[in-house]
C-alpha cells in the first residue's frame, strides 16, 4: 500500500498547476456500481462457475478541463467497489461453495468528453479513456459442500484478500447528458469499465486460484459548481 500512496502523491502533485488554469470545471459525483469478474477460462480448467453481481456503490471528485465548447478532458478520484459473486464447483472433487469477492479501489479515470447532441437545454455526450486502479481492500467468503467418504461437510471461510496485484488498469466508454435544475449544472451518466489485468482470485484454502477480470457498470448522478 505505501507503493499506491506513492502513486496516488505523485499524480496530485502533478495536477497541482491545472488547478490554476482558467476554465477548469470542478464538481461531484456518486451513483450505483453493478460489478461483475469474468473469467480467462485456462485449457486444463477445473471449475464450473456462475457469476452474478455485486451491488455497490461509487463515487467522487472530477476535474474538467474544456478544450473547445464540445471536447473536454476529465480528470476523476473516486472510491469504486468492485467485484462478484459466484457460484464455484469442482466437479472432481465434489466441492460446491457460493464465494464472495469484495474488492474497493481509489480509481483514477482519464476521459475524454465529446457533446454531439443537443436536446433544449439537454447536451448529450460520449466518453471514453481509461482508468488506473488502486487496490485498498478486498475481501473473500466462501459458503460451501465438499464430499467426504460418502458424506456431505459444510464449510465457511472468510478472509481478507491478499496476494492480488496493487494496480488494475481498464478501459472505460459511456454516454451521458448534462442539464441545468434548480439553479446548478447537473450530469448524469452511463459507464462501462473493464479491466485489463488477470486477478488471481483465491477460491478456498490450498486449493488453485480462479484468473479473473474486474468489470462493471456504473450509473451516476452529478454536478458542476
Amino acid at each position: 500500500m505505501l507503493r499506491a500512496g506513492a502513486v496516488v502523491l505523485v499524480l496530485m502533485l502533478c495536477a497541482t498547476p491545472l488547478f490554476a488554469q482558467t476554465g477548469v470545471r470542478f464538481g461531484l459525483k456518486g451513483g450505483y456500481s453493478m460489478s461483475l469478474q469474468y473469467g480467462i477460462t485456462p485449457v486444463d480448467n477445473i471449475y464450473t462457475v456462475s457469476t452474478h453481481v455485486r451491488h455497490a456503490a461509487a463515487g467522487g471528485l472530477v476535474m474538467q478541463y474544456p478544450i473547445t465548447e464540445s471536447f473536454a478532458i476529465q480528470q476523476e478520484f473516486l472510491y469504486v467497489m468492485k467485484g462478484s459473486r459466484h457460484d464455484i464447483g469442482i466437479p472432481a472433487d465434489g466441492v460446491n461453495t457460493f464465494t464472495l469477492y469484495d474488492l474497493n479501489y481509489f480509481e483514477l479515470p482519464l476521459v475524454f468528453r465529446y457533446i454531439f447532441l443537443h436536446l433544449g437545454e439537454f447536451k448529450v455526450y460520449g466518453s471514453c479513456g481509461y482508468a488506473l486502479s488502486i487496490l485498498l481492500n478486498g475481501r473473500v467468503a466462501l459458503d460451501g459442500t465438499v464430499e467426504s467418504d460418502g458424506a456431505l461437510i459444510s464449510f465457511k471461510y472468510v478472509d481478507r484478500i491478499r496476494g492480488l496485484d496493487d494496480f488494475d488498469y481498464s478501459l472505460i466508454y459511456g454516454l451521458g447528458t448534462e442539464f441545468p435544475w434548480l439553479g446548478m449544472d447537473m450530469f448524469f451518466e452511463y459507464r462501462f469499465t473493464i479491466g485489463w489485468n488477470t486477478l488471481q482470485m483465491p477460491t478456498f484454502p490450498d486449493e488453485p486460484t480462479a484468473p479473473l477480470r474486474n468489470m462493471n457498470y456504473v450509473f451516476a448522478l452529478g454536478t458542476y459548481f
